[in-house]
């Protein structure tokens, strides 16, 4: 049976990183021993303190612009796809010393160049009781254009722990170190002490999937240009039940619930890598007809936020929320989806587009399963249908199918005598697609009026990546054998709101769609109804597109469709919208409602 991680895993591309810093203990224990031999002479005690207190203002830069700083850096120079992030070494359980060292150099390098650009000059306070406090901070030997003090040696950065990688599932968490020298210098007058700190900063890297967000956009606007017509804004029909990020920042119309974590970067303009200017103005939200409020200056705090003005009370509900989380880049190709694709999926190659790809889950006897509520079907489907076509015509379309073991079969001959041919064994799930993919479906279903009809597209095996160069409409309900929620987050009169019932940890299927260089698209008001989707469709999978959007098409126009019912999550680079809103009546105009 195929893995889990085969079919999905080929969405991944993403080092994530925390940093965590432990020095405040330090600070205070070596500046109280300082005074205490500092004896009783006034001015001398006066510079311990206010040196003290630079080496508190440095403290905080290490816990703030320094994780911020050294995540974009790592994240722009780690080893995505080796043993090790940092060094090398093909075999063995630690990476080789002296290749760890000149890549923490480089790390460092760059972290003190751009610490310097805001530290130097800018780390000086004076109190009103006289004197000078400051502080420079070394990755380097030299922070500020000023040398390490005499005596005092900066090692290099090291290896601390953790496993060399194998594959490409998000796995093999490793810990690094690169260590810092902080000089806190506090003057009155003839007076001046010194407070040396030395310690290491501590991070760890390791590979995940973009698949764990519910939502995530690299810059949170349906385009490039900022303006009122391309501001996406989360509303009180928003519900999203899982992590959501952006490197950008959010905006928020009423009450949008969201059950899981909330994390932004606030960058002012998010490039494809990672900040444009290295400008993280933007850490805070923009509340409707409120303007944009800072996370420092959010009423009553930030973990709540809420203002009410004569459009209502904006007042977005989080599981969590962190207002300034790290940038975290987007994949930079789809080699990974096309080399899989080639060597143990389906390539669809030479250029071409797929006029259709509909996948469903059936039977031992090739029949559609029946939909018996509450997503569940019947009975257990015994294979994965994938057929594919390449114009309108029945001739140009090839029907495959494959097991549990991952025999995939091609069917050939006419009816009623068709024959299946085995095409491959250890078939991967990845589909790859040179063009695009014009209507992407399911089944169909049962009553197509009725959402709750719909029939099972991937079943309860399957694991299947759909990738493509170019755009992907979806024109169909894409929905799960084995559905590992029940229901949707739905708003309660009160207007609180009842999760999913999300237990069955155990559900294989899985579904993800994936373009580098188009959008994914719901379909919407077309002239060709074959081009559009069904109200109330219901997708299940993870839709990410690298420098595209994931939205609904011609979105704003025609009449209100429903929802799109997602179990599962979106990646995008730009926001794609699904739907407008009447902000005076709060209600959905055209589109979807997420």
């Amino acid at each position: 049976m195929l893995k889990r991680t085969q079919g999905l895993a080929m969405l991944y591309a993403l080092l994530l990183m925390v940093v965590v810093v432990g020095i405040s203990a330090l600070m205070f224990a070596r500046t109280v021993a300082e005074i205490q031999h500092s004896g009783d002479d006034a001015a001398i005690v006066q510079t311990l303190l206010l040196a003290r207190g630079s080496a508190n203002m440095g403290g905080q830069l290490l816990q703030g612009v320094v994780r911020t700083e050294l995540h974009s850096i790592v994240e722009a120079t780690s080893n995505m796809s080796g043993r090790w992030s940092f060094g090398t070494g093909a075999t063995g359980s630690t990476p080789e010393v002296p290749s760890v060292t000149t890549a923490l150099n480089a790390v460092a390098n760059s972290l003190q160049t751009r610490i310097d650009a805001v530290l130097c000059g800018n780390s000086q306070f004076a109190p009103s009781t006289g004197g000078l406090g400051q502080f420079r901070v070394h990755f380097t030997a030299n922070a500020c254009g000023e040398p390490l003090p005499d005596g005092v040696r900066l090692p290099t950065g090291r290896f601390v722990g953790g496993q060399p990688r194998q594959g490409t599932a998000a796995q093999g968490e490793q810990t690094y170190a690169i260590p810092f020298v902080m000089v806190a210098e506090g003057s009155l007058g003839q007076y001046r002490r010194n407070v040396v700190l030395q310690g290491e900063y501590r991070f760890l890297v390791g590979r995940g999937s973009f698949a764990k967000y519910a939502l995530f956009t690299n810059v949170h606007r349906t385009s490039a240009a900022d303006t009122s017509s391309t501001r996406v804004w989360f509303t009180g029909d928003t519900l999203f039940d899982g992590p959501v990020h952006t490197n950008n920042h959010f905006r928020f119309y009423r009450d949008a619930w969201f059950g899981g974590s909330v994390t932004t970067a606030g960058c002012a303009n998010p490039g494809a890598t990672s900040c444009t200017g290295n400008d993280f103005g933007r850490r805070g939200a923009e509340f409707y007809d409120q303007g944009f409020v800072t996370h420092t200056n959010m009423n009553p705090n930030s973990n709540r936020p809420s203002y009410t003005n004569s459009y209502g009370t904006h007042a977005p509900s989080f599981g969590t929320v962190d207002w300034q989380a790290g940038f975290v880049p987007l994949p930079g190709n789809n080699q990974n989806q096309r080399d899989a694709a080639s060597t143990g999926g389906l390539h669809f190659g030479n250029g071409v587009s797929l006029h259709s790809l509909t996948l469903s889950a059936r039977d031992g006897a090739g029949n559609l399963l029946t939909p018996l509520g509450n997503g569940t079907y019947a009975p257990a489907a015994s294979w994965q249908y994938i057929e594919s076509c390449t114009s309108s015509s029945a001739s140009s379309c090839t029907v495959r199918r494959y097991d549990a073991a991952g025999n995939l079969y091609r069917r050939t001959g006419s009816a009623p005598l068709y024959t299946w041919v085995l095409d491959r064994t250890n078939f991967n799930g990845v589909l790859y697609v040179d063009g695009a993919v014009d209507r992407f479906r399911g089944p169909g279903r049962v009553d197509e009026n009725n959402d709750s009809t719909g029939r099972a597209a991937v079943a309860a095996f399957a694991q299947i990546t759909v990738a493509a160069e170019g755009r992907v409409r979806i024109t169909g309900d894409l929905r799960y054998e084995r559905e590992p929620c029940v229901g949707v987050p739905t708003r309660n009169g009160d207007r609180s709101v009842t999760p999913a019932n999300c237990n069955d940890l155990g559900a294989n299927n899985v579904l993800g769609v994936y373009t580098q260089s188009g959008d994914v698209l719901v379909g919407n008001n077309n002239g060709d109804s074959t081009l559009n989707a069904p109200r109330n469709v219901h997708i299940h999978g993870i839709l990410m597109t690298s420098t595209g959007r994931v939205q609904v098409e011609a979105f704003d126009s025609g009449s209100a469709r429903g929802d799109v019912h997602l179990l599962g999550g979106i990646i995008e680079y730009y926001y794609g919208a699904f739907g407008t809103f009447n902000a005076s009546t709060n209600t959905q105009t055209s589109g979807f409602g997420r």
